[in-house]
Protein backbone atom coordinates (compact mmCIF):
# COMPACT_ATOMS: atom_id res chain seq x y z
CA UNK A 1 0.00 0.00 0.00
CA UNK A 2 3.06 2.54 1.07
CA UNK A 3 4.53 1.63 -2.46
CA UNK A 4 1.57 2.81 -4.32
CA UNK A 5 1.21 5.88 -2.39
CA UNK A 6 4.84 6.76 -3.20
CA UNK A 7 4.58 6.16 -6.33
CA UNK A 8 0.82 8.40 -7.23
CA UNK A 9 3.05 11.08 -5.18
CA UNK A 10 5.56 10.83 -7.63
CA UNK A 11 3.32 10.62 -11.15
CA UNK A 12 1.75 13.72 -9.37
CA UNK A 13 4.85 15.70 -8.24
CA UNK A 14 6.33 15.02 -12.11
CA UNK A 15 3.13 16.34 -14.01
CA UNK A 16 3.06 19.32 -11.83
CA UNK A 17 6.89 19.88 -12.79
CA UNK A 18 5.85 19.06 -16.67
CA UNK A 19 2.89 21.67 -16.47
CA UNK A 20 4.79 24.26 -14.58
CA UNK A 21 7.93 23.76 -17.06
CA UNK A 22 5.21 24.08 -20.84
CA UNK A 23 3.73 27.11 -18.85
CA UNK A 24 6.94 28.82 -18.87
CA UNK A 25 8.23 28.37 -21.96
CA UNK A 26 4.87 29.49 -23.10
CA UNK A 27 5.48 32.78 -21.71
CA UNK A 28 9.00 32.90 -22.30
CA UNK A 29 8.38 32.88 -26.57
CA UNK A 30 5.05 35.05 -26.41
CA UNK A 31 7.77 37.65 -24.22
CA UNK A 32 10.28 36.94 -26.90
CA UNK A 33 8.26 37.08 -29.87
CA UNK A 34 7.10 40.86 -28.62
CA UNK A 35 10.12 42.33 -28.08
CA UNK A 36 11.85 41.45 -31.25
CA UNK A 37 11.89 44.05 -33.89
CA UNK A 38 9.87 42.94 -36.69
CA UNK A 39 10.32 44.01 -40.54
CA UNK A 40 8.68 41.36 -41.89
CA UNK A 41 11.67 39.52 -43.68
CA UNK A 42 13.12 36.38 -44.37
CA UNK A 43 16.64 36.20 -45.22
CA UNK A 44 19.41 33.76 -45.61
CA UNK A 45 22.98 34.63 -46.66
CA UNK A 46 24.04 34.77 -50.08
CA UNK A 47 25.86 32.13 -51.42
CA UNK A 48 27.59 30.93 -54.45
CA UNK A 49 24.42 29.17 -55.29
CA UNK A 50 22.21 32.05 -54.72
CA UNK A 51 24.51 34.50 -56.56
CA UNK A 52 24.30 31.91 -59.37
CA UNK A 53 20.65 31.42 -59.06
CA UNK A 54 19.79 35.14 -58.88
CA UNK A 55 22.36 35.96 -61.61
CA UNK A 56 24.44 38.56 -59.42
CA UNK A 57 27.50 39.64 -59.89
CA UNK A 58 30.60 37.25 -57.87
CA UNK A 59 31.21 40.56 -55.60
CA UNK A 60 28.06 40.83 -54.35
CA UNK A 61 27.83 39.81 -50.64
CA UNK A 62 24.93 39.96 -48.15
CA UNK A 63 21.51 38.61 -47.58
CA UNK A 64 19.01 37.41 -50.01
CA UNK A 65 15.12 38.22 -49.69
CA UNK A 66 13.68 34.76 -49.49
CA UNK A 67 10.16 36.03 -48.23
CA UNK A 68 8.49 39.42 -47.63
CA UNK A 69 5.25 39.42 -45.31
CA UNK A 70 2.06 40.84 -46.36
CA UNK A 71 1.42 43.96 -45.25
CA UNK A 72 4.91 44.39 -43.56
CA UNK A 73 7.04 47.41 -43.31
CA UNK A 74 9.53 45.77 -45.47
CA UNK A 75 6.76 45.21 -47.85
CA UNK A 76 5.28 48.64 -47.41
CA UNK A 77 8.61 49.95 -48.53
CA UNK A 78 8.84 47.75 -51.87
CA UNK A 79 11.57 45.36 -50.65
CA UNK A 80 10.76 41.90 -53.12
CA UNK A 81 11.94 38.49 -52.96
CA UNK A 82 14.91 38.31 -54.68
CA UNK A 83 15.80 41.55 -53.62
CA UNK A 84 20.02 41.71 -51.78
CA UNK A 85 20.35 43.73 -48.32
CA UNK A 86 23.98 44.93 -49.35
CA UNK A 87 23.93 47.26 -46.50
CA UNK A 88 21.68 47.98 -43.15
CA UNK A 89 22.17 50.61 -40.70
CA UNK A 90 24.89 52.17 -42.74
CA UNK A 91 27.43 48.86 -42.21
CA UNK A 92 27.84 46.85 -45.25
CA UNK A 93 26.48 43.18 -44.36
CA UNK A 94 28.39 39.93 -45.52
CA UNK A 95 25.76 37.64 -43.76
CA UNK A 96 21.95 36.96 -42.70
CA UNK A 97 22.70 37.31 -39.10
CA UNK A 98 24.69 41.14 -39.73
CA UNK A 99 21.67 42.26 -41.17
CA UNK A 100 19.44 40.41 -37.85
CA UNK A 101 21.70 42.40 -35.59
CA UNK A 102 21.50 46.08 -37.16
CA UNK A 103 17.59 45.31 -37.32
CA UNK A 104 17.59 44.89 -33.76
CA UNK A 105 20.59 47.79 -33.36
CA UNK A 106 17.87 49.81 -35.32
CA UNK A 107 14.98 49.07 -32.86
CA UNK A 108 16.24 51.36 -30.11
CA UNK A 109 15.93 53.95 -32.86
CA UNK A 110 12.76 52.53 -34.31
CA UNK A 111 14.18 52.82 -38.00
CA UNK A 112 16.57 50.85 -40.18
CA UNK A 113 17.35 51.81 -43.77
CA UNK A 114 18.68 48.86 -45.96
CA UNK A 115 20.47 49.40 -49.21
CA UNK A 116 19.13 46.75 -51.53
CA UNK A 117 20.29 45.31 -54.64
CA UNK A 118 17.91 44.15 -56.98
CA UNK A 119 18.55 41.13 -59.54
CA UNK A 120 19.33 43.64 -62.05
CA UNK A 121 22.13 44.65 -60.02
CA UNK A 122 20.56 48.32 -59.73
CA UNK A 123 20.91 49.78 -55.49
CA UNK A 124 18.47 51.48 -53.83
CA UNK A 125 18.15 52.87 -50.51
CA UNK A 126 14.95 51.74 -48.37
CA UNK A 127 14.13 53.13 -45.07
CA UNK A 128 12.12 51.00 -42.69
CA UNK A 129 10.89 50.75 -39.33
CA UNK A 130 11.55 48.23 -36.59
CA UNK A 131 8.08 47.69 -34.00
Amino acid sequence: MRDRNVKSRTFFVRTIASVLAVIVLVFAVSVGAQDAPRVGLKIRTLTAELRKQNNLPEATRGAVVTAVTAGSPAQEKGIVTGDVIVEAGGKKVATARAVAKSIAAGSASGSVYFKVMNSKGEASRRDGACP
